[in-house]
């Protein structure tokens, strides 16, 4: 079983803890868009650099599946999100070359990544949300009624990370950054957890994981510490479940008054997997058996808590002509 992972970033440990599986006998092999991407050096089985997805849908998947054709690649993990959403559209294209795209299918993109969506889809399933406006004279009939107060949130209702998320703390400031394609939501006062959910290929749970958030930096955990919640965990299979996505499904969750409100999902193994696979639960080698079919019984609440994970600073070099 040969793997690629594309658009590799700075995510370079991933190709670590692939190559730790035991018994793994597969390449590992990278891609990405930037040469100068530290995740395409390293112990990888060899890199390639492709032209961003969102410039050229098409020549994209088209070198792409040459890429996979000529090193005998059987799996494309994409891990950023414009790309994840591409891939959705080809995996049939892919599969019927005997590749597997490790992505779920268009209507589980739409809800994770549309934040008007997901709430819609929160709401059928029965599980808290916060409070979302999609206009700033609805926000203020709630605001002079005194059923919302400041600080607020704004972000991008198609938006990726924390990219243009602001936190508010006045009317004039929301009127100067908020902009059409925007929503505007109460900031809960809790305890932020980051969150890893697996399921099979056929959309059942077989892994839970939960950690409480400590720091952040550039958008990703920074620290958290693992923890077990049964209400979080039975409100993520629950969610997990009625979703049915493939692989891992990254969600942030507060827990206000006891009762946990999911503000983020993303269908894709995220910036906080490292804590998880720190404490034990190694997805990775779960996917990899799935693609190599080997079945995996479902196993929740199988790991220490009080485990503090922090990420730091390593350094890559290698040798580039030209540049």
């Amino acid at each position: 079983m040969n793997i690629i992972i594309t658009n590799i970033g700075r995510r370079g440990y991933l190709v670590k803890y692939f190559k730790e599986i035991p018994g793994m006998t597969g390449c590992i092999y990278t891609s990405d868009c930037d040469v100068t991407a530290s995740g395409l050096y390293g112990n990888n089985d060899g890199h390639f650099i492709l032209p961003r997805p969102v410039d050229n849908e098409e020549l994209y998947v088209k070198l792409l599946m040459e890429t996979c054709l000529e090193n005998n690649i059987n799996a494309v993990l994409p891990i950023i999100d414009p790309e994840i959403y591409i891939l959705s559209k080809y995996v049939d294209e892919f599969r019927n070359k005997g590749i597997t795209v490790v992505v779920s299918d268009g209507r589980v993109l739409d809800i994770c990544f549309n934040k008007l969506m997901m709430n819609d889809f929160l709401n059928e399933i029965g599980i808290a949300y916060p409070k979302t406006y999609t206009s700033i004279k609805e926000f203020e009939s709630d605001y002079y009624h005194e059923q919302i107060q400041f600080p607020i949130i704004t972000k991008p209702i198609l938006g990726s990370g924390s990219v243009d998320t602001f936190f508010v703390d006045n009317i004039e400031k929301l009127h100067a950054l908020f902009k059409d394609g925007m929503i505007i939501q109460e900031m809960l006062n809790g305890i932020e957890y980051g969150t890893d959910t697996f399921n099979s290929f056929e959309g059942e749970p077989l892994r839970c994981v939960i950690k409480r958030k400590i720091s952040m930096r550039s958008g990703e955990t920074d620290k958290s510490i693992s923890v077990h919640n049964e209400t979080i965990q039975n409100t993520l299979l629950q969610l997990a479940l009625k979703l049915g996505h493939v692989a891992n499904l990254d969600c942030d969750v507060i827990e206000r008054n006891g009762i946990p409100y999911v503000i983020d999902m993303n269908p894709r193994f995220g910036g906080g997997y490292p804590a998880t696979h720190a404490i034990g639960v190694n997805l990775l080698e779960i996917l990899y058996n799935l693609l190599n079919g080997i079945a995996i019984k479902p196993d929740f609440g199988n790991y220490d808590e009080d485990i503090l994970v922090m990420k730091e600073i390593s350094v890559q070099s290698t040798v580039i002509h030209g540049l």
